[in-house]
């Protein structure tokens, strides 16, 4: 597999690698991270670097550099001597390519957002993207995406004769009791009846946690929790806002928490929000993480009303969807959240999703996609 940053951090990677190995395969994880000594292994996989010598960033013009990035990956991918190689996203697309034809093996491209559609790449670099899928991608032995719509783009864009392989990024977390550690509301002072909305991970531009604070703050007695918003560059910015709304007793901004502490921290939370902006074809059909992480941790959903979101949360019916860039709208699917905090029909529902949205089902399409390489 080939990743352009660590695994340690990339769910995703991390579980696709683990669940291949657990198979009987042979994995190894080609990364742009520098390893230590004992981090050579990680959940029965090998990790490989690919990180070029710091003196190159610095001293090397930035094409210059790009070219020996390429150089590394292909020769470290090489080293291999892999029977497959397994290509995350679009930057890894091109050198997943040269290592397959180098060595003969079959690459499969894992397309974890649309490339070609995402609001951060435009210009030169878009263009270059979709020149390097337009001629690469078809000449996978497999594709792999994380969303129907995703899946359907790339399949009708490239006219790929089998449809790309969904795989969703749905958690493989277990809830599990902390007896003695104190739980997220007993961390924050906040009771248990009080009104709790939980917002977790990136809390960057574009993913609607200012119009969050904005909707909370006319909420007198809800409590709003960014968890992992304070890892992030804005987090200032979130704070300062929190204070220009006097809501600051009422926001918490935090860091991160262990990946085994997420589940019992999620499940504190009376709604979870996921607010992707309609800026961009990607966001549009686009699945975070966190949906399926609130829906593992048996909390309803307050989402975009975008249309693979909606999809999900209207079709269960374990939510709402609202329009992510109007306070008034989020704040009036919130108030329709925390109304229906007893509803035990919501919580079956979104109970049913979790036993259907989880890793050990979604992990099956994968399996299955490398016994049909094998044959």
């Amino acid at each position: 597999m080939l990743l352009h940053k660590s695994v340690a951090h990339d769910s995703r990677v991390r579980r696709e690698a683990a669940t291949l190995t657990a198979a009987g395969h042979d994995v190894t994880i080609v990364e742009l991270v520098a390893l230590g000594p004992g981090e050579e292994h990680l959940d029965g996989f090998r990790r490989r670097s690919a990180l070029p010598p710091p003196w190159v960033r610095r001293l090397l013009p930035f094409a210059t550099y790009r070219l020996v990035f390429l150089a590394t990956f292909v020769a470290r991918g090489c080293a291999v001597r892999a029977e497959v190689v397994h290509a995350h996203d679009a930057a890894m697309l091109l050198p997943g390519a040269l290592i397959a034809r180098l060595t003969g093996a079959r690459l499969v491209y894992d397309s974890h957002e649309l490339a070609t559609g995402v609001e951060y790449r435009s210009g030169a670099w878009a263009r270059l993207v979709h020149m390097l899928e337009a001629a690469l991608v078809p000449r996978c032995a497999a594709v792999i995406t994380v969303s129907d719509g995703i899946a359907d783009r790339l399949r009708a864009r490239y006219a790929l004769r089998a449809r790309p392989v969904v795989l969703r990024n749905v958690s493989d977390l277990v809830l599990c009791d902390r007896p003695g550690s104190p739980g997220l509301r007993a961390r924050l002072g906040i009771e248990r009846g009080e009104p709790l909305v939980l917002h977790q991970g990136s809390a960057a531009p574009g993913r609607g946690c200012d119009v969050l604070i904005r909707a909370v703050a006319g909420m007198p007695g809800v409590h709003l929790v960014l968890l992992g918003a304070a890892d992030d560059a804005n987090a200032a910015d979130l704070a300062a806002l929190a204070r220009a709304q006097a809501a600051t007793d009422r926001v918490h901004i935090l860091p991160s928490v262990a990946l085994e502490d997420l589940l019992a921290d999620t499940a504190e939370a009376d709604v979870g929000v996921s607010l992707l902006s309609d800026s961009c074809e990607n966001h549009r059909l686009a699945l975070p993480n966190k949906l399926f992480e609130y829906i593992a941790a048996g909390v309803p959903v307050l989402t975009s009303a975008l249309p693979e979101l909606a999809r999900i949360v209207r079709g269960r019916a374990i939510g709402w969807t609202v329009d992510p860039a109007d306070a008034a709208d989020v704040r009036r699917g919130l108030t329709q959240a925390l109304s229906a905090r007893g509803d035990a029909a919501l919580r079956a529902r979104v109970a049913a999703a979790a036993r259907e949205l989880c890793w050990p089902v979604e992990r099956r399409r994968l399996l299955e996609l490398y016994e049909c390489l094998e044959r």
